[in-house]
């Protein structure tokens, strides 16, 4: 196998990674919109009678809910806190930067297309992370009280556990890795070949 082909992709990712992270990082706020647009709405639709939506802070991802949290030490009577799960964009977005910078590393043929598209196609993922993050808080963290006005079950809360190590652990990285190979296999295939005929050639013989 070529490793000086490796090599060189491998050093190009990683320059266009700075890169791509120094952009993403100031433009987080911007991007954290449709990310937090999108889960809020999935999350009204999935559970509509608590979910109502969600705000956006900066890169903070907030779910507005109507479920009520206990009341807390000093608390006037008959006052409500009500529970707003957060998330931040910058914990489950990074994966963007990756996507571009592995595009960029390689410039496959209709590299600009493939980008967006690819940018599109990461967005589910992020979104699932967003909500899988929300819902640790509500069916794990806050207690049983909560967790009452949700009718969340015990296999209800292993799932979220799941979804939340999946959405935090793997999808951020394994997402934009997996959405580059599918769209530009160019690299791939020219390591593969290379690899081939490499282990085709006869033996030198003395």
């Amino acid at each position: 196998m070529n490793l000086s082909l490796l090599a060189g992709f491998l050093l190009r990712a990683i320059f266009w990674l700075l890169l791509c992270l120094s952009l993403w990082y100031a433009l987080a706020g911007f991007l954290a919109m449709p990310v937090g647009w999108l889960t809020g709405a999935l999350a009204h639709l999935i559970f509509p009678s608590w979910a109502e939506g969600a705000e956006l802070s900066g890169t903070h991802i907030d779910l507005i809910t109507s479920l009520q949290m206990p009341a807390q030490p000093g608390a006037l009577p008959g006052q409500v806190a009500l529970l707003t799960p957060e998330a931040d964009y910058l914990t489950y977005g990074y994966g963007l930067p990756l996507l571009l910078a592995l595009f960029l590393a390689s410039m496959p043929h209709g590299l600009v297309t493939k980008m967006l598209l690819a940018a599109l196609a990461l967005l589910p993922f992020q979104v699932l992370s967003v909500l899988f993050a929300w819902l640790k808080e509500v069916a794990i963290v806050v207690g049983p009280a909560v967790v009452a006005q949700t009718g969340f079950g015990e296999q209800s809360r292993e799932v979220v556990a799941l979804g939340y190590q999946f959405g935090t652990l793997v999808l951020p990285t394994l997402a934009p890795v997996v959405l580059w190979l599918v769209l530009d296999r160019k690299l791939i295939s020219t390591l593969l070949i290379e690899a081939y005929l490499e282990q085709a050639k006869p033996d030198d013989k003395d």
